[in-house]
Parts: C-alpha cells; sequence; structure tokens
C-alpha cells in the first residue's frame, strides 16, 4: 500500500512538473532552457573540456525559435526525459500485467502530451503536434527501460 501511495504522489508531482512548466510564458522558457546551457557549458569546462563545448547557437532573446538549436534541442531533450519519467511511474503503478499495462501507460502519456499541448496555448505559447510525437516518444523509452528492469528482476528472482 505504501508502494502504491509513494508512486501516486509521484504521479502527481510529475504531472505539476509538466504542466507547470507549460504555464510559463515563452520567454521564461527560452531563459530555463539557456540557464541549463550555461550550467553545462560551465561543468564542461571544469571537466576540461572547451568553454562552448555544447554551444553552437544561444538563444539569446529566449523566444526558442528552431534557428537557435541549442536551447531547442535542450527543450526537445526535456520533453523525453519528463515524459519517460512520467510514463515508467505510470506503468509501475498500474495493477494490469503485461501488454496491457505497457499500452496503458503509454495511452496515458500520449493523453498527457496532448493536453500539455493544449496547455499551452494560455501562456501563449505554440501547440505542436510533433510535441506529442517526441513526448510520446519519451514515454516508450521510459516505458522499455521500466520494463527491462522488472524483466531483468524478475529473471534473478527466478534464479
Amino acid at each position: 500500500m505504501k508502494r502504491k501511495r509513494l508512486l501516486n504522489v509521484l504521479i502527481v508531482l510529475a504531472l505539476v512538473f509538466i504542466w507547470g512548466n507549460s504555464l510559463v510564458s515563452g520567454e521564461l522558457s527560452g531563459k530555463i532552457s539557456d540557464d541549463i546551457l550555461f550550467f553545462m557549458n560551465a561543468a564542461a569546462e571544469k571537466l576540461g573540456f572547451g568553454q562552448d563545448t555544447f554551444t553552437y547557437m544561444m538563444d539569446g532573446d529566449g523566444d526558442g525559435v528552431a534557428e537557435q538549436p541549442t536551447s531547442h534541442i535542450i527543450r526537445k531533450a526535456a520533453h523525453v526525459t519528463e515524459y519517460a519519467v512520467f510514463a515508467a511511474l505510470v506503468f509501475l503503478r498500474l495493477e494490469s500485467r503485461g501488454k496491457k499495462r505497457f499500452f496503458t501507460a503509454w495511452g496515458l502519456a500520449a493523453l498527457t502530451g496532448a493536453i500539455d499541448e493544449t496547455v499551452q496555448i494560455f501562456s501563449h505559447r505554440g501547440s505542436q503536434v510533433k510535441d506529442v510525437v517526441i513526448d510520446t516518444c519519451g514515454a516508450l523509452l521510459g516505458l522499455s527501460a521500466a520494463a527491462l528492469i522488472l524483466w531483468i528482476r524478475k529473471k534473478r528472482e527466478k534464479s
């Protein structure tokens, strides 16, 4: 019972994080991406790499346009990561087994992505089908990782 409660809380927190980020303005979202890029470059420099290791174009004005691909890539990587985590949590929480469990979690993640893009309309940001596809691919990645870990764990328990 504790496990279910913990997973419920983590799923709610993931939704708050996902949809909360969709409610911020485009300018703030761009600034957050740029701040992450600056952090990555600072870390790379401390590790002995060049100071602009991850930079080939900056999103200085925070508008997140495609001509500034490094910030764009960071935002898309964030989509993949947050949906991988969300889908894995949902997968772990579901009580069904096998393919039904997998596809239910994947469908819920896809629905969450569609809602996410709708929420962005209220923050005056563009809603893109491409982002739902990216979210769904991230969910597939997280589900595959969770299913693989559970499969390996089950194999070890049998041996």
